[in-house]
């Protein structure tokens, strides 16, 4: 069936009942923000789009594709940092394969059914990158994959099935990042009294139990900075969020070996203009910098000033900064 419908694609995996769904994508380039919208954009075209539905274990082959291209890079990130633009710059070259988040992977990278991936995480991670980044259309030449946040959490074992590939890490100064994740709040809070909660701020739940959110958030990110510090390696990149300009694009397109045309480079340009979690329409991008340290109270400042400044400045004065590193 996959080699007659190239298209399908895995939507989202039934852990309770070991089934998988599913979606014929046919030539859709997927530019959306994440896998499932693209989902929602197909289907709100066709909405007779063939699904398929096919046990688990059918991930059990770790190369159900042959002419899968291998990665080109990863995109790891601590949330709210840009990670989305990035991943909708090198999508908007038709011969870029890149998975936003795909919900199956963030099943599979999850600790909600960690006793179901135990022993298949591994393998099955593989499959599913396999099938993501087989050759839909001739066009396509290189595959990219981005994480979620709480992936960061994964980079070692990710690293370890994938030496060599080059990863970016972006990251963002926590004066801005601390106030988003405790107004709204981010999912994660809502989770924090967890086996979620325990796995991001890599606590268990009773010490996490006793934590403010406050507390916990600064936790969460500090636990996210320092895997990237203690997994830098030569074929790393760390930027940060004020670094994701237009005149740094050539260096993270010659970090992930990417050659392009004037017309395509102007095309990845305009991406920095808009609202990366736009859909559809084009809304022009507004900076907000300044309204979330608006938000930083004593109290925050005190938290970031204890736990966060001082890993937030090992990332800005690492070798593999985008500062540091010659392209």
């Amino acid at each position: 069936m996959l080699n007659e419908r190239r298209g399908l694609l895995p939507l989202e995996l039934h852990c309770d009942e070991r089934e998988i769904t599913w979606l014929d994508f046919g030539d859709m380039h997927l530019r959306e923000t994440f896998l499932e919208i693209s989902a929602e954009e197909l289907l709100s075209r066709n909405a007779d789009a063939l699904t398929a539905v096919t046990d688990l274990d059918v991930l059990e082959e770790p190369e159900l594709y042959s002419d899968a291209l291998s990665p080109a890079g990863f995109i790891f990130h601590v949330g709210r940092c840009g990670s989305t633009l990035l991943a909708k710059v090198l999508s908007s070259l038709g011969r870029n394969i890149v998975i936003k988040e795909a919900e199956p992977v963030q099943q599979l990278l999850d600790v909600e059914f960690e006793e179901v991936f135990k022993n298949t995480r591994a393998r099955y991670f593989q499959s599913l990158l396999n099938i993501y980044g087989h050759r839909r259309l001739p066009e396509h030449e290189r595959f990219f994959a981005k994480f979620s946040s709480n992936h960061v959490k994964r980079l070692e074992m990710i690293r370890g099935l994938y030496p060599g590939v080059p990863w970016l890490f972006l990251y963002r100064n926590p004066y801005e990042t601390i106030p988003t994740f405790l107004d709204g709040p981010a999912w994660f809070v809502r989770n924090k009294n967890s086996a979620e909660g325990a796995f991001e701020a890599g606590l268990p739940i009773e010490a996490i139990e006793v934590m403010s959110d406050l507390e916990f958030c600064v936790q969460v990110e500090l636990s996210t900075l320092r895997i990237a510090i203690e997994n830098t390696c030569d074929h790393c990149l760390f930027v940060d969020y004020t670094q994701l300009r237009p005149e740094n694009l050539p260096g993270i397109l010659d970090f992930f070996g990417l050659d392009v045309t004037r017309e395509e480079y102007d095309g990845m340009v305009e991406q920095f203009g808009y609202y990366s979690k736009s859909d559809g329409e084009s809304v022009p991008f507004v900076p907000d910098s300044a309204t979330k340290r608006n938000k930083v109270t004593v109290e925050i400042r005190e938290a970031i000033e204890k736990e966060l400044w001082g890993l937030y400045l090992s990332l800005h004065n690492s070798a593999r900064n985008l500062d540091q590193v010659s392209f």
